[in-house]
């Protein structure tokens, strides 16, 4: 028999399609309380950024009351041995655990709301229906058989507009006793979102007719991260208005001349083996101003077959439309989803526009974790090195500052050295380089968030052109974009191994490697601004901000 003891455990629950920074908070020992152990619970966390979309989930916010599956052991094997749901209090959330003096694994279940599936029977989510579906049970029987709830077949609304996404993630104890602390939880989505956008100017993407033969469930945690091959026709859903396919599923807008995104009205899948299953798109618009449907098969920049996977944001930008498409829903599905009338880009990532970082009570976001610049030191000149926002509305008396922790590094705005708040409106934070500055960090504190933004400087570039390819030291990089690209045409982005292609704005790379190529300035002093999202199975985001001298006559 085994003592029952019972731990109090708060967790820290770090939400994210990536993680995104440097170096983020520094956490605080447990407090411990007689045989309780207490560690703080984060319900409010976000992770896509903002603004998030109009007419979406609510992908960012975890509900304060999740369920922790625990595992006795520590691998695939270890056997189910408790199911308890968190508790709210004064705003807190709390778990009570019994106590386990062996390594143990918990599973996460978090915004788990319509009950879940083992077969074909629907359960609520109790602690004596997970005894009874997981008595005697592995983990590794627990990622394959508890099952999200099902979607119908046609699904005729995007799933989880309007709702929070259900998200979970597995992490590992040497114990459950008053003396272990509980890891960070990185939460998961179990869905991908997808958006489709246009920059062609002869095409006007309208939205997203249909997306076919995708996932009707999904497991509620992917302990080894397979796909099911192949699952058949029952355990697949099409998602479409009505049988005539008379509207979209996904309405694009336009947001510049120009420019369509479907990125307001996201489309929410289960991961999805999309080759062994034949998942594809529909895309309808206006090919010199006739009405086409376009298939489009799920395919990355190699034209190789891309999973839909959980947690991953898909962006498919159009790049060119070479001709027309079909004008019946019905020829174009019996076309070959080959996509040779449609050029495209594939963005797999978030790119969010801000890093976030959150507790129960407020968020603190930055543009950017690391700022880049090519400038001269020593001058008067100030420089935007991140722009930041937040919710909160807390006069914090101490820990609400901005500070530099170099020297010759001085923060010259906000001039008091203090995070405004009361306002959710962005806010520049301008820095000034004193003669020998070379690197440096900038530390955010606001009540118990904590973020360290590095600064590195470089010399200005002279005229001539080059090419620049590191952004950070041993940067893996996922894409780049040009801010204000139509008045800094002179910065180019292509791929690391490879010229400047139709894209040289907006690029996204699958080898970690990117160009930014800087053309020969013969017309006096210019400045542009670049952003690069950095990591693999995390992500942060660079600003390079670049000034060139003219060349030399």
């Amino acid at each position: 028999m085994y003592k029952y003891r019972y731990i109090l455990v708060l967790f820290t629950l770090l939400l994210s399609f990536s993680t995104c920074s440097i170096r983020e908070e520094e956490r605080g020992g447990p407090v411990v309380t007689e045989e309780k152990i207490r560690f703080e619970l984060f319900t409010r966390i976000g992770a896509y950024g903002l603004p998030v979309s109009r007419a979406g989930a609510d992908e960012t916010n975890v509900d304060q009351r999740p369920w922790v599956l625990v595992f006795r052991g520590t691998n695939g094997d270890a056997e189910f041995v408790e199911a308890v749901q968190a508790d709210e209090l004064n705003g807190k959330t709390y778990v009570y655990l019994t106590e386990q003096t062996v390594a143990c694994r918990l599973l996460i279940l978090a915004n788990q709301s319509s009950g879940f599936y083992v077969g074909n029977t629907l359960y609520a989510f109790t602690a004596e229906n997970f005894n009874t579906c997981l008595k005697n049970k592995t983990l590794t029987y627990a990622s394959e058989n508890l099952l999200t709830a099902a979607l119908t077949d046609p699904q005729t609304t995007v799933p989880y507009v309007g709702q929070k996404l259900p998200m979970s993630d597995l992490v590992d104890v040497t114990k459950i006793d008053a003396s272990v602390t509980i890891p960070q939880v990185q939460l998961k989505r179990v869905v991908g979102k997808i958006i489709v956008r246009n920059t062609d100017p002869d095409f006007v993407l309208e939205g997203i007719t249909t997306v076919t033969n995708v996932a009707k469930e999904s497991r509620l945690y992917n302990l080894n991260g397979t796909l099911k091959q192949s699952i058949g026709a029952g355990n697949l859903v099409e998602y479409r208005v009505d049988n005539l396919y008379s509207s979209n599923i996904a309405n694009a807008e336009t947001i510049v001349v120009g420019e369509q995104t479907t990125g307001n009205n996201p489309l929410y899948v289960y991961e999805t083996h999309t080759l062994s299953n034949n998942t594809y798109l529909i895309i309808r618009g206006r090919y010199m101003n006739d009405p086409f449907f376009y298939k489009m098969a799920l395919v990355d920049d190699h034209l190789d077959m891309l999973n839909l996977q959980r947690n991953t944001e898909y962006i498919f930008t159009i790049t060119s439309v070479k001709g027309m498409g079909y004008g019946t829903i019905a020829d174009v599905k019996a076309s070959l989803a080959s996509n040779t009338n449609l050029n495209y880009t594939i963005l797999v990532q978030d790119q969010a526009g801000y890093e976030i970082m959150s507790n129960n009570e407020y968020y603190l976001g930055v543009t950017n974790s690391h700022f880049e610049i090519y400038a001269s030191a020593g001058t008067s000149d100030t420089y935007t090195a991140f722009t930041m926002i937040t919710d909160c509305k807390t006069e914090f008396p101490d820990k609400r500052t901005i500070t530099s922790l170099t020297s010759g590094l001085e923060i010259v705005s906000p001039a008091n050295g203090r995070i405004p708040v009361s306002t959710d409106s962005p806010y520049e934070v301008k820095i000034k380089m004193l003669a020998g500055f070379t690197s440096g960090e900038i530390e955010l504190y606001l009540g118990n968030l904590r973020k360290v933004i590095t600064v590195r400087r470089n010399d200005m570039l002279s005229g001539v052109a080059r090419v620049i390819n590191q952004f950070i030291d041993n940067g893996y990089y996922v894409s780049a974009q040009v801010e204000d690209y139509a008045s800094h045409t002179w910065l180019k982005l292509s791929p690391g191994e490879g010229g400047v292609r139709n894209d040289p704005d907006y690029i996204y790379v699958d080898d970690g490697k990117i160009n930014l190529n800087v053309e020969r300035n013969g017309s006096g002093k210019r400045v542009g601004v670049v952003y690069v999202a950095v990591g693999k199975g995390s992500t942060q985001r660079i600003k390079v901000y670049i000034t060139q001298a003219v060349i030399a006559s």
